[in-house]
């Protein structure tokens, strides 16, 4: 039997910090009677397990080690048939329903333009056909873009290695999702394990957020729109509110 959405949110708990609790509950708020899977990433403080399960959430303990990544495959594999999933942080809160976007294939949070290289860089419209259509996508008008590469060396050389494993490549230039957090049906989920991208799994932070790298580059070899998104470029707009906030905490 299919069944409609979930939300799969990976949680790291030390206690002092209650994001989880909010997160959950603006999903309770938004939604009647939502499927909730917390998968937590091996939390030093799992006293907020008996809270969750009060609110009827499922709470996977599984000592998940792989940051967000790795709770996203581990909330797939265990609950496969969903015909809708929502891949959230526990430090975002949802604002509106968003059963709107569930007619897409996939829907990022926000998204950045990004360059291989190290660094953060300003480079103006080139004549470069790869540049010019993803100009054409984001902005016909304008002549100066931000392009984030890696964070360093170090995060590089591991996004390099890592997707050897799988079928697709890092090209010059391509768009990254923030994150990464994302919705998306399971036809995509379906083809990127087909290409053996489930088999990247980062060990610390910085490998973390290589994955916004290289899920936005896998989503765009696979022909979808990352550009689908509720906030749009990270660089070019402010970080709204209106249906979903972010909350950056500093957790080990």
């Amino acid at each position: 039997m299919i069944k409609s959405r979930i939300f799969i949110i990976s949680c790291f708990y030390d206690g002092t910090n209650p994001s989880i609790f909010k997160c959950v509950d603006s999903i309770l708020k938004l939604y009647k009677n939502p499927k909730i899977v917390v998968v937590d990433s091996d939390s030093s403080d799992k006293s907020y397990f008996k809270k969750l399960i009060k609110k009827k959430v499922t709470v996977l303990n599984v000592k998940n080690k792989n940051y967000d990544t790795g709770a996203y495959w581990i909330g797939f594999k265990n609950f496969p048939d969903y015909k809708f999933y929502y891949f959230l942080h526990d430090s975002i809160f949802l604002k509106k329903n968003l059963s709107f976007y569930e007619k897409f294939n996939l829907t990022t949070l926000r998204y950045f333009m990004s360059i291989n290289m190290v660094g953060r860089f300003k480079i103006k419209k080139s004549r470069d056909k790869f540049y010019k259509n993803i100009s054409n996508i984001l902005n016909k008008n304008k002549t100066l873009y931000y392009y984030n590469g890696f964070d360093d060396e170090k995060q590089s050389k591991w996004c390099f290695n890592q997707i050897k494993k799988t079928d697709y490549f890092i090209p010059k230039t391509w768009i990254s999702i923030f994150g990464p957090i994302f919705f998306c049906k399971p036809l995509v989920l379906k083809s990127l394990i087909k290409k053996k991208f489930n088999k990247i799994l980062p060990n610390n932070k910085i490998q973390a957020q290589g994955m916004e790298r290289l899920f936005g580059i896998a989503f765009q070899q696979e022909g979808l729109d990352v550009t689908n998104s509720l906030q749009g470029d990270i660089n070019e707009t402010k970080l709204q509110k209106k249906y979903a906030e972010k909350k950056f905490f500093n957790r080990l």
